[in-house]
């Protein structure tokens, strides 16, 4: 009964603090309703005085690996929690990045006219399978006397699965100037942009259907390639200071935590591009890897954390 009694009182604080498992808390008050005396040991730590008034020196620091142990559970519970909500918002992400992803439409006669709209300059109305459009109007670089209108139109899987029915998106383009303006259609998939016409403010007949324009192709851009093949080298470096230090606990520590972005940053790629290190919207590209990467690290570290707690909680016999 001594021995049962000891270990009773052992647990009582955490037993106090609400930190024990259900069958254990079954087993104390079980105890309590037999034995006055851990009854009363009970009473008084439920009285508004610290630990160290209420126990003997000797108590306490029997009590205070079981404290610690009971405090290690409890950041774990709590970092568990953390790693859900991140994980789970890292999903919605993902699914955003995928779902939005710019379908770009190759040109057809149908898919974008130019009219003219009186003092503002033209109108371009898309077909109704465009759900998303953008142009820039700028200046000719080779010093001609007009201006480029360039213009893109997409679509994607979240407008095709829910945002039908919305009608025809029309835009009237302006340029604050009475240069002469050359609409051009770019695809945005390896092919030559078209010319769909040219507005002209001077002239008697605006809109210009017939135009010479040449053949010019817009490339994607690169830049996403050159991050993948950085986070791939950090990865390796982060292997490698990992296998030097695999000795000392502090450095592998660190080195596996630092070589956790990297991975994250894989990942987030491969979400949001596939195999594909060619973008043709590359802020849109960089900063949802770049958000999604920080959510994947945030929650691979809460994971490595979670790991190294229950690791200790094991090796102290909790």
């Amino acid at each position: 009964m001594r021995n049962e009694c000891s270990v009773i009182r052992d647990l009582l604080p955490l037993y106090a603090e609400k930190m024990v498992r259900p069958d254990t808390a079954d087993f104390i008050e079980e105890h309590l309703k037999g034995c006055e005396a851990c009854r009363e040991e009970f009473q008084s730590m439920k009285e508004p005085r610290c630990l160290e008034e209420s126990y003997p020196a000797r108590k306490t620091a029997d009590a205070a690996p079981l404290l610690a142990l009971g405090r290690k559970l409890k950041i774990k519970r709590i970092q568990t929690i953390a790693l859900t909500a991140v994980f789970v918002a890292a999903l919605f992400l993902s699914a955003f990045a995928v779902l939005d992803a710019p379908i770009y439409f190759p040109y057809s006669e149908e898919l974008v006219t130019i009219d003219e709209q009186g003092e503002q300059g033209m109108l371009l109305t898309f077909d109704e399978k465009v759900t998303g459009f953008d142009y820039t109007v700028y200046e000719d670089p080779d010093g001609g006397d007009f201006c480029y209108c360039d213009i893109q139109a997409w679509t994607s899987l979240w407008d095709q699965w829910f945002a039908k029915g919305n009608g025809k998106l029309s835009t009237a383009v302006t340029t604050g100037q009475t240069k002469p303006v050359i609409a051009v259609y770019v695809p945005n998939d390896g092919s030559e942009n078209i010319c769909i016409g040219k507005y002209d403010p001077a002239a008697e007949d605006p809109i210009e259907k017939d135009v010479n324009y040449g053949s010019v192709t817009v490339l994607p851009r690169l830049s996403l390639g050159y991050y993948l093949l950085l986070a791939i080298a950090a990865l390796a470096a982060s292997a490698v200071w990992w296998l030097l230090t695999r000795k000392k606990a502090e450095w592998r520590v660190w080195a596996e935590r630092v070589g956790l972005y990297p991975v994250s940053y894989l990942i987030s790629f491969c979400i949001v591009k596939g195999i594909s290190t060619t973008s043709y919207a590359l802020e849109r590209d960089f900063f949802l890897i770049l958000f999604l990467s920080l959510l994947l690290y945030s929650g691979l570290l809460l994971a490595h954390n979670i790991w190294r707690l229950k690791k200790e909680i094991k090796e102290s016999g909790g």
